[in-house]
């Protein structure tokens, strides 16, 4: 309950008590309900995902962090969808340790390239939510937009009947979907911040070689960090 961890949340939300108070009570219920999602994670197990997750560390003001999560590249029976949640959650825990993502909040882009029904069956309406509330419902991330690409109609169709399920409609507001078309996706995000398989020139950086490069250059600060989150710590 420092200082420097209470501003995660007011920094979330733009430096107001009542709204910071509201996502901190979110955030703890959220953890309080979901432990197997951390306690005792071994977190650099999780570089186990390989290229499920990408960033791209270019970090402008408009767009913020961009993590792509490219949900096609899952393969169901190799890893659960509660190691994929735990891919993410790991992700922007470790982000939001540094103050300037803090302020400037992540962009996410969902690539539903190579999505099948297999994959599909095992995202049901509570794992939709767990993905809804790691987004920025119940974390400390302020969520500048959502947008899905490389998704057919049908695929679109089951997403928009999830939304239901969403806990706020400030979020489904943020979320795009453009189908194939990377010149809708341009019109939110500008080419300077995205890779070269969606028309951009930046080089991203995979889930596993970020988190093998943290691993090499970890001090005691980000283990105490990562053991009071509750992770495992070797």
């Amino acid at each position: 309950m420092d200082d420097a961890y209470l501003m995660r949340f007011l920094r979330a939300r733009r430096s107001i008590p009542a709204r910071a108070h509201r996502l901190m009570v979110r955030y703890c219920n959220f953890r309080k309900q979901n432990p197997y999602l951390w306690r005792d994670i071994d977190w650099f197990g999780l570089t186990k995902l390989g290229n499920i997750f990408e960033g791209v560390l270019f970090d402008r003001p408009d767009v913020g962090r961009l993590i792509i999560c490219r949900l096609g590249l899952w393969d169901p029976d190799e890893h659960s969808i509660e190691e994929v949640l735990r891919g993410a959650l790991l992700l922007l825990e470790i982000g939001i340790m540094q103050p300037k993502l803090q302020v400037l909040g992540g962009t996410a882009l969902l690539d539903c390239e190579g999505l099948t029904m297999k994959h599909m069956k095992h995202l049901s309406p509570t794992y939709a939510l767990h993905a809804m509330n790691i987004m920025g419902f119940a974390f400390p991330l302020h969520q500048r937009g959502v947008h899905v690409v490389n998704c057919s109609r049908i695929f679109e169709a089951l997403f928009y009947v999830s939304k239901r399920f969403a806990p706020s409609d400030d979020i489904w507001k943020r979320v795009h979907f453009h189908g194939y078309d990377l010149t809708s996706l341009h019109r939110y995000i500008s080419p300077d911040c995205l890779p070269k398989r969606y028309g951009g020139s930046q080089q991203e950086v995979s889930l596993r070689v970020w988190l093998t490069k943290i691993n090499q250059y970890k001090n005691k600060q980000f283990d105490d960090e990562m053991r009071n989150l509750g992770y495992a710590v070797d």
